[in-house]
């Protein structure tokens, strides 16, 4: 059985940086942050196709949906710098929606993530699923110790095309 969602992993963070569970009012802030990065590659972002976003809370509250933050101004509100997710799937924990702001990539965050959700809960393997577009994910998770699997066709207004990616779970990650 996976840890409760109230549970954290342990995450080596910057300083002003913190690692918290979304709650019930992050929703919007959550698709937001997707939407702009979906922006940022071209994409299109639709929110009925995105649904899990629609109650971030509620959708994973059976596994875990982790928001970094920064605060670098006491005045200004925290600003989102990276989103991850994992959810049970019968003997798979699945890693989703791993979306890294542009000013966060390369800071560590991102395999910090990844690291968290392939030891969360006690299942075989750990699966995610990943656009084509997004090469520089790719190299993280074939980096990390993952295995490329099939691609497949998504039913949204981009047509995306994403690549599954496995690694057992008893393979630790580098």
């Amino acid at each position: 059985m996976p840890p409760p969602s109230s549970t954290l992993p342990d995450v080596a963070l910057p300083p002003v940086w913190t690692l918290r569970l979304a709650g019930p009012f992050d929703s919007a802030l959550v698709a937001a942050h997707i939407a702009a990065i979906y922006d940022e590659f071209g994409l299109a972002f639709d929110l009925p196709f995105e649904d899990d976003l629609i109650d971030v809370a509620g959708t994973y509250a059976e596994g875990a949906f982790w928001i970094v933050e920064s605060q670098e101004e006491r005045d200004l509100p925290p600003r989102i710098e990276a989103t991850a997710a994992v959810l049970p799937h019968g003997p798979t924990r699945v890693f989703k929606r791993l979306y890294v702001a542009r000013a966060a990539r390369r800071s560590g965050v991102a395999r910090a993530l990844l690291h968290a959700a392939h030891g969360w809960g006690d299942f075989v393997r750990t699966e995610l699923w990943s656009d084509v577009r997004f090469q520089n994910a790719h190299r993280l998770y074939l980096s990390a110790g993952f295995t490329p699997g099939p691609t497949r066709v998504l039913d949204d207004p981009d047509r995306s095309v994403e690549r599954a990616f496995f690694c057992p779970s008893d393979r630790a990650l580098t």
